[in-house]
């Protein structure tokens, strides 16, 4: 599992489509925390303890940054021997009904091309690297 997490002050995606160079209609979140998520293949192996640490992980950035909103975004970019799309999304499913259940706000990006901007806040603790 690769995260990289951000304390974004702006971010906004749309659906893009190759095929007409065009996006959909943007969906917009403020002050939140945005985290780009690549499932590995070693992760199904070891799922629940892979969800445990991505929650508590997230819990923690959001605690510091005094945030419920969290933002999660399929990213396979970020190195590693990825997982299968639909295990990734498994994965990130799993941990949005996690944090719901401890009354987090949780959205999570569609899979697929998206257009997008971001607007991270300056602090180191804004922008934090985890693998596990």
């Amino acid at each position: 599992m690769r995260m990289l997490m951000f304390h974004v002050k702006d971010y906004w995606y749309a659906p893009y489509d190759e095929d007409s160079d065009s996006s959909g209609t943007a969906t917009r979140f403020e002050d939140c925390i945005l985290v780009w998520v690549e499932a590995e293949s070693k992760d199904i192996d070891d799922r629940t303890a892979v969800l445990r640490k991505m929650v508590k992980n997230i819990r923690w950035i959001a605690q510091k940054h005094r945030l419920r909103q969290v933002v999660l975004h399929s990213f396979a970019h970020l190195g590693g021997e990825k997982a299968t799309p639909e295990e990734a999304q498994a994965i990130i499913e799993e941990t949005a009904t996690r944090l719901r259940t401890r009354e987090y706000d949780v959205h999570i990006v569609h899979a697929g091309l998206n257009e997008f901007a971001m607007h991270v806040c300056g602090p180191s603790l804004a922008k934090v690297f985890k693998a596990f």
